[in-house]
């Protein structure tokens, strides 16, 4: 994993074409935006586990 230090106006650029800003940090939190193209999807992490546990409750109730 690829670790890095960015200040609030700071960014990231990933593959030539999304762009990972700093927006905001406010205490322990840090606000991010995402530029990315519509065919890119952006989904936060706990939402794709909440889907992947959602699909395997769903096989086993299947089963």
């Amino acid at each position: 994993m690829l670790v890095l230090r960015r200040k609030v106006g700071e960014s990231v650029v990933l593959a030539g074409i999304i762009t990972v800003s700093v927006l905001a940090v406010e205490g322990a939190r840090v606000k991010i935006g995402i530029s990315a193209p519509p065919e890119v999807t952006v989904v936060r992490e706990e939402l794709l586990s909440m889907r992947e546990k959602q699909r395997q409750d769903e096989r086993e109730t299947a089963t």
